[in-house]
């Protein structure tokens, strides 16, 4: 999901741009209001003890989300694009609020601080050495195809879901789809609608290497 609206975005030239700093404070802003927007939602679910039932696990972490994404990436416009972003946000909260519940708080911070260095490091090596990244597109795309299909295969194949390296694989992708998203956005014209697309490509990166993590940790915590 992330490689296609990074490959949207890429092709949005608009007549709005507006100057570089002002581009990425932006995604900055739209990634951490994303981020804690979600963790927001989170927590209050999380407090009335909500459990999700499958119908509203396929229509909040499936259905609404995919909506979001294509608004988000079809969209020229800025509010559409926010709209289909809080699709994705607030949804994604909902589901995500059992996990409050079952991972420690220590846990949960160990998990938030590596995400947090690992966005960090992946920023700062997209900016000096975009050359790393610029070919990663395709192969991250077929990586994460792979993982998906695992994952799906975890449901059925209780060998697969015990073996913790998928989880260190899936950690890596995110990792460097976090680095080839920030190297997108050097490249993107500078505008904010553009700059909201980038930002849901970050959080999908971001929160997928978050959860990965919370699970390696509460795997060892155990």
């Amino acid at each position: 999901m992330s490689l296609s609206i990074s490959n949207e975005v890429f092709e949005k030239t608009g007549h709005d741009e507006i100057a570089e700093r002002t581009f990425f404070l932006a995604v900055g802003a739209a990634v951490c209001y994303g981020l804690g927007l979600t963790a927001w939602v989170a927590n209050y679910f999380a407090s009335i003890n909500y459990h999700p039932s499958l119908s509203a696990l396929l229509i909040l972490g499936l259905a609404l989300p995919i909506i979001g994404i294509i608004m988000a990436a079809m969209s020229h416009d800025p509010i559409i694009s926010l709209i289909g972003y809080h699709l994705i946000l607030v949804p994604f909260g909902v589901i995500l609020s059992p996990i409050v519940n079952i991972y420690a708080p220590n846990v949960i911070a160990k998990a938030f601080g590596l995400t947090a260095c690992i966005t960090g490091i992946m920023t700062v090596l997209a900016v000096s050495h975009p050359d790393w990244f610029k070919n990663l597109g395709a192969p991250l795309f077929f990586a994460l195809s792979g993982l998906i299909v695992v994952r799906i295969l975890q449901i059925f194949i209780p060998f697969l879901a015990g073996l913790t390296i998928i989880d260190y694989a899936a950690a890596g992708i995110f990792s460097l789809y976090i680095g080839y998203d920030m190297y997108r956005a050097t490249h993107v014209p500078k505008t904010f609608d553009n700059a909201v697309d980038i930002a849901v490509s970050l959080y999908l990166d971001i929160l997928n290497l978050f959860l990965v993590l919370l699970r390696l940790y509460g795997d060892s915590d155990d």
